[in-house]
Formats: C-alpha cells, sequence, structure tokens
C-alpha cells in the first residue's frame, strides 16, 4: 500500500496497451487510483477532466509525442508531477523534456522498486506544490483584505480630517455668526427707529419754519436721506440672507462634527437602515408622488456607523425630492447584492441633470438647485460618507430622470470551522 492518507491518482499515458496493462496493475496494487490514455491527444483530454497527482508520460508516441504534451500551454501551470517514461536511447528528448518541465524520467525496461519510489517521490513533490499554492492563495487574499481594509481606514482618515477642519471652523465660525445676526435684528429696529425719527423732525421742521423748506431739501440731497431710505431695508435684507446662508453652510458642516463623533462600525441590516428612510420619502416629496420599494428576501449586512449611514443616504432621499420641485413623480429605491456588493439604487422621475454637470456633483459648494436654500455640500459630505465605508457613488442622468447607485461591500462572512 503507499503511504499517503488520500488516494493518490497517476495518469499513466502509453501507446503499448501492454505496457499500460502491466504498470496499471502495478500501481493498483499499491494502492493507487489508476486512469489511463492510449496517445498524446488523449492525455490532453484527461487532463481536461481532472488533474492527476502525477502523469506517467511516455516520450516516443506517434503524432503527438510526450514532448509535444509537455509544451502545449495547458501544462504550463500546471500543480502536478510529470514522470516521462522512455527507453535508454532517448537520452537526448530526457534532457529536453526535463528542460520542458518534467520532474523525473524511467527507463524502460524498468525495476518495479525504483517505479513506485519515483512514484511516491512525485506525489509527495505534488502534495507540496499543491500545499504552496494554496498558502499562496490564501495569503493573496489576505493581501487583498489587508489592502482592502488599508484603502478603508485611509479614507476614514481622510473623512476624519475633514471632518475635524470642518467642524473646526463651524464652530469657529457659528460664534462670531451669532453675534452677527443677533446685532443685525438690533441694528434693524434701529435703522427702523432713526428712519421715523428723522422723518418726524423734519415734518416738525418744515411746520415751524414754513421759510426753510428750500433749506430742509437741500439738507436732505446733500445727505441722501430719500436714496438711504429706499436702500436701506433692503441692504438690511439682504445681509440677513447672507448670513442665513453661512448659517445653513455651519448647519451642514456640523453634520460632519456629528459623524465625526460617531464612527463607531458595527454589522449593520442595510435593509433595516434603508426602510425607515424611505418611509420618509412621502414628507418630502411633492404630495401625490409615487414611491417604489423592492428589496430581496432576507438581509443585507454590511459594516459601518449608522450615524455616517444615515446621514449620506438621507442626503440622497433628500436630493432625489427636491429633483422633483413642485411636480408629484415617481421615486424608486431598491436594494440588492451584486456579488460581494450591496448596491441602493434611488431614481427619480425629475428632469435630468446635464451631462456636463455630473463630474461636478461631488465638489464642495457646487449645486444645481437655488444657492439660497442649497449650499452644495449634501452630496460632498455623502461622498465622503459612503467612501469611508470603502463603498462609492455612481450618478447617471438624462431627460428621463437620474439615477444613484451606492454600493457598499458586504460585511465579511463570520469564519468556518473545520473539524474535519
Amino acid at each position: 500500500m503507499n503511504e499517503f492518507s488520500e488516494q493518490a491518482e497517476i495518469l499513466v499515458v502509453d501507446d503499448s496497451a501492454a505496457i499500460r496493462c502491466y504498470v496499471t496493475s502495478l500501481l493498483e496494487t499499491a494502492g493507487y487510483r489508476v486512469r489511463e490514455a492510449v496517445d498524446g491527444a488523449g492525455a490532453l483530454a484527461a487532463l481536461q477532466t481532472a488533474q492527476p497527482d502525477v502523469m506517467l508520460l511516455d516520450v516516443e508516441m506517434p503524432e503527438l509525442s510526450g514532448l509535444d504534451v509537455l509544451r502545449t500551454p495547458a501544462l504550463h501551470d500546471r500543480i502536478y508531477s510529470v514522470i516521462l517514461f522512455t527507453t535508454q536511447s532517448a537520452q537526448d528528448q530526457i534532457a529536453l523534456g526535463l528542460d520542458l518541465g518534467a520532474d523525473d524520467y524511467v527507463i524502460k525496461p524498468f525495476n518495479e522498486v525504483d517505479l513506485l519510489a519515483r512514484i511516491r517521490a512525485a506525489v509527495r513533490n505534488t502534495r507540496q506544490k499543491r500545499a504552496l499554492a494554496r498558502a499562496r492563495q490564501e495569503m493573496e487574499q489576505t493581501l487583498a483584505k489587508l489592502q482592502k481594509t488599508q484603502r478603508k481606514l485611509v479614507e476614514q482618515e481622510k473623512v476624519g480630517a475633514v471632518a475635524r477642519l470642518a467642524a473646526g471652523a463651524a464652530h469657529y465660525i457659528n460664534n462670531p455668526l451669532g453675534f452677527v445676526m443677533s446685532n443685525l435684528s438690533t441694528l434693524e429696529r434701529y435703522a427702523s427707529a432713526l428712519q421715523k425719527h428723522a422723518a418726524s423732525l423734519t415734518e416738525l421742521l418744515r411746520a415751524a419754519a414754513p421759510d426753510c423748506q428750500e433749506q430742509v431739501t437741500e439738507l436732505e440731497k446733500k445727505h441722501r436721506l430719500r436714496q438711504i431710505n429706499l436702500d436701506l431695508p433692503a441692504l438690511l435684507q439682504e445681509t440677513r440672507e447672507g448670513g442665513g446662508r453661512i448659517a445653513l453652510i455651519v448647519q451642514q458642516m456640523a453634520q460632519l462634527e456629528l459623524g465625526l463623533a460617531n464612527q463607531g462600525v458595527q454589522e449593520l441590516d442595510l435593509i433595516g437602515v434603508m426602510k425607515p428612510l424611505v418611509n420618509m420619502i412621502t414628507v418630502l416629496a411633492p404630495p401625490g408622488t409615487e414611491v417604489h420599494w423592492s428589496q430581496p428576501e432576507g438581509s443585507i449586512p454590511v459594516e459601518g456607523s449608522l450615524t455616517l449611514l444615515n446621514t449620506a443616504l438621507v442626503a440622497l432621499l433628500k436630493n432625489a425630492c427636491e429633483a422633483l420641485g413642485s411636480t408629484p413623480g415617481t421615486i424608486s429605491v431598491s436594494i440588492g447584492v451584486q456579488q460581494d456588493l450591496a448596491e441602493i439604487t434611488i431614481s427619480d422621475s425629475g428632469p435630468g441633470i446635464p451631462q456636463d454637470q455630473i463630474p461636478s456633483l461631488f465638489d464642495p459648494f457646487f449645486t444645481t438647485k437655488s444657492p439660497d436654500s442649497h449650499v452644495g455640500l449634501g452630496l460632498t459630505i455623502a461622498q465622503r460618507f459612503i467612501a469611508g465605508h470603502g463603498g462609492r457613488i455612481l450618478i447617471s442622468s438624462d431627460s428621463s430622470g437620474t439615477c444613484v447607485r451606492v454600493e457598499l461591500p458586504l460585511a465579511p462572512a463570520p469564519h468556518q470551522i473545520n473539524t474535519h
């Protein structure tokens, strides 16, 4: 019997039926599984079916010789051993066969003990090759996971750096902005009081000194009181709107601060995260909008921060609702799995986005909507948060509407313990 716990398989390739019969009987008696091929073409066909542990390959065969078999591309990346089977007169062919990748050779007529010893050595060589191949594959998979994790950590660090910068800026802007907006309200009251007071004084002066009408008019022209009275309310209103826009920017920057404080990673069911957000569409979209939702059976596990994902997905759903304007339309949201990715698709029936603007959608402060109520940070924040989870956002648009696709890596399956 052979020494291997798992029965090894030998492919015997020889055009001599007598030799095949003899060698097959010898190997089966020694405990090996044996397949046979009568020529080179038969050997290649057998290798396509299954790879053996060892191929015992006759060098001198008609049409497709053993050396021709070694030259075929199918044998270049093999993980099994090849023993050449030849005669003493083919020494030059043996050397060429070894150069072509053969592992060993046996000269006919052979000694049974020698043949079996070489077969055992070749099987050990094959097992070592396969063990190395498995180790390499596992190493490559581990390396790919490490690289993926590294990219994710780098992206998360970028998100963290942006968030810290934005949070710091928001904090330092918010305090003086509060003073400005508070003082602006007081200034509006004071300005209104001064205008009324000036108007009352002018009326009293005109009544008390009718002969000074011309001088009063000249003073009004000199100090441009009429122009001030016309411009002051508008200037105060523009200043208030500008302050409100700054406050909106600070508010969106605060979302980054919120995300920075809630980066705890946990396993989440993406369907469970998405469902309550979809229900929010009926509140944000124009009345009468049709909302379509589809999901697969079961759960879709991802790893991430619930706060960051919610913030990103709310921004995308809000954009879909706002794309409809004031006219009811259709918003479709679906979730599914493609290979190792979870996919969320959000489509709206709005007028679409011009193609030349799509590359700029994630740029900070770029917006296709009214700048009075939008600062262009929603998609920037969403893109950063999704990228921090190792995912990406893809946007396509035409005259029939806009489609946003979010891709997120699935949570790794728990390791299974092999008890065998």
